[in-house]
């Protein structure tokens, strides 16, 4: 049996390694050309604003022994469940709020959550076609998901599930990891790139429905596309930048894909 030379096993070993080279390169520029896509949910996959506004004044209310408090996220500075109730506490006490007080609107928002759903399940929907929009964004090539609420997490994945949606394998991001809105988003961010092994990602684009949310993903270099009538006045509908909801599934999945671009 003839042996290989020196020269011959020299350059076996040099092609392997090239083909190691060009995988790994191949792996790392499939990292840098990976997106981002992050979901707000109240108002932006589900049709809870209303309700949700009413639950938090009462549940408020009764830990503090007062009146209903106005819960309507644009008189409060964090537009999050726990920067409403922080706020709102100090507001009436004129002190810090306790955390058995913050524990308590947690446990009372939740009661009437589960409440008004045995009462009126219909109040719980999503936002027309967003089960579906989810299916479709969960099978694009070279995109990953994330969610960044300013709900807290039981009451996030209550309002889902009375809405018909599931979030199961998404990485997510609640009002229980921080008050501030641009703080939740960037630690969405980093959990969908701990869940994808991934160091960064090339563009990152989030659909929410208040202008707080415009502001926030002004303020990270994030890009933006609004959803429902609450962001419409700030948006342009003619250049794919606004939506009324996911029943055009086509035309949102287009403006993403245009917000991707470089």
């Amino acid at each position: 049996m003839m042996k290989m030379s020196k020269s011959g096993s020299k350059c076996k070993l040099w092609q392997r390694s090239i083909i190691l080279l060009q995988e790994l390169r191949g792996a790392f520029y499939g990292y840098l050309l990976m997106n981002l896509i992050m979901l707000d949910i109240d108002g932006t996959l589900t049709q809870s604003n209303e309700y949700d506004r009413e639950i938090f004044g009462l549940a408020i209310a009764e830990v503090l022994g007062c009146p209903p408090v106005d819960a309507d996220l644009k008189g409060y500075v964090h537009k999050t469940s726990t920067g409403v109730t922080l706020e709102a506490i100090r507001r009436i006490t004129g002190r810090n709020p306790r955390i058995g007080e913050i524990i308590q609107v947690k446990r009372r928002v939740r009661h009437h959550l589960e409440r008004l759903y045995q009462e009126s399940p219909q109040i719980f929907s999503e936002v027309p076609g967003a089960k579906l929009f989810l299916k479709r964004l969960r099978k694009l090539d070279g995109t990953a998901i994330a969610i960044a609420t300013g709900c807290w997490r039981r009451e996030a994945f209550f309002k889902l599930w009375a809405s018909g949606l599931s979030i199961a394998g998404i990485p997510l991001a609640t009002s229980d990891d921080d008050q501030d809105r641009m703080k939740i988003m960037e630690m969405a961010a980093g959990r969908a790139r701990d869940f994808h092994a991934n160091p960064g990602f090339e563009q990152i684009v989030y659909l929410g429905d208040g202008p707080w949310d415009l502001q926030a993903s002004r303020s990270l270099g994030y890009r933006f596309i609004g959803i429902g009538p609450q962001i419409q006045g700030l948006m342009d509908p003619a250049a794919g930048g606004w939506h009324q909801d996911y029943l055009k599934i086509e035309a949102v999945l287009a403006s993403i894909g245009s917000a991707l671009k470089p």
